[in-house]
């Protein structure tokens, strides 16, 4: 019978194919013998990786987590096919995958909570950092925050992580943006920082790298974000319920190249600031190394959504979006990913029990 043919446990063995194949070469002839081994081929020819498409909002050090992996092959480990897209701001993406032009995607939460609220079907699966480090940058001249009022500041596109929180701050300072300052969507960091240097705003919200670069240029930091009582989960993992439900394998091998893609960012110094070097395209050595020591702190171990943390940062939400208020932040929130990876074992693995 054919049926006795079949492998016991499957075709990855190139050994057990060997048996197989001299099995039936005396047991059968000619027509027989070829179908079968066509079959065993067919059967041990390794599956195409899938094809991810998958956009980061900002040339920013909090996306490491994921440049890495796509550097270092881990997601083509997990059978996945990862086309990076730089896309400079959330409030585009939110379209993207809603339309399924693009499948995952490593954004701030902000616009994809905005966008939750007014009813689109999208979830965040994970979050490797929550804590915010961001600066206002302005000339020397402008001391304190109040002397802002009747200024021009550089943001992001209206909805973005930057401009909310850039609104957030001002009026912790009782500035109301766009009436006492004029709020300027000048583009992603880079642009940010040139719009500043040559005088069309008079600060600018910036982090990372492009911070410590405008602090080289003379300019000061005079608000700094992680110093006030503003939170948001910012690199977040952010997909379609539909997808999610129709290709949550899929997902959960994506989380497994990014965790590993955490893991080294959190550890490997010399590995991420060349890969960092790659994408935020500068060779100053001091800075790259000042941003390894500051972001390992900031990237989570676990990287699973916090619904306090993501509550807050709906509450802060309500100011602009009012159908916040009934909303349950935990119908935005999947944990279970994440979850099923650390019971697993696979996050402990990967950190080899550190």
């Amino acid at each position: 019978m054919i049926s006795n043919w079949y492998p016991k446990s499957g075709c990855s063995s190139a050994r057990r194919v060997a048996e197989i194949l001299v099995a039936m070469r005396r047991r059968a002839s000619g027509l027989w013998f070829t179908l079968a081994v066509v079959w065993l081929c067919t059967c041990i020819t390794p599956a195409a990786a899938q094809n991810l498409k998958v956009p980061f909002a900002a040339l920013s050090p909090n996306y490491a987590p994921l440049w890495i992996p796509d550097q270092a092959g881990f997601f083509k480990k997990y059978g996945l096919d990862v086309q990076l897209i730089y896309i400079s701001a959330g409030s585009v993406i939110v379209p993207a995958i809603l339309s399924g032009q693009v499948d995952v995607a490593n954004m701030s939460s902000a616009p994809a909570l905005t966008a939750w609220a007014r009813g689109a079907e999208l979830s965040a699966v994970g979050v490797t950092s929550n804590r915010l480090l961001h600066v206002i940058m302005t000339r020397s001249s402008i001391k304190k925050p109040e002397e802002l009022k009747n200024k021009k500041i550089g943001g992001d596109r209206y909805g973005s992580l930057s401009d909310l929180i850039l609104r957030a701050a001002l009026r912790h300072y009782n500035l109301v943006p766009d009436r006492d300052v004029a709020v300027i969507q000048s583009g992603g960091l880079p642009e940010r920082l040139g719009a500043l240097k040559v005088g069309a705003v008079d600060g600018a919200i910036v982090t990372g790298d492009t911070a410590l670069e405008a602090e080289k240029l003379g300019f000061h930091k005079l608000i700094d974000l992680s110093q006030l009582p503003i939170q948001y989960p910012s690199s977040t993992i952010i997909v379609s319920k539909s997808f999610l439900a129709a290709k949550r394998d899929t997902v959960k091998r994506f989380l497994r190249g990014w965790i590993e893609g955490i893991k080294t960012a959190k550890t490997d110094k010399e590995y991420t600031v060349s890969v960092m070097q790659k994408f935020l395209k500068t060779s100053d050595r001091s800075v790259l190394d000042k941003i390894f020591e500051v972001y390992k702190t900031v990237h989570e171990k676990i990287p699973i959504p916090d619904p306090k943390l993501m509550g807050v940062a709906l509450t802060q939400l309500a100011a602009t979006v009012p159908q916040t208020n009934p909303l349950k932040v935990e119908d935005f929130t999947d944990r279970s990913l994440i979850a099923e990876l650390e019971s697993e074992g696979f996050i402990a693995k990967v950190y080899d029990g550190r």
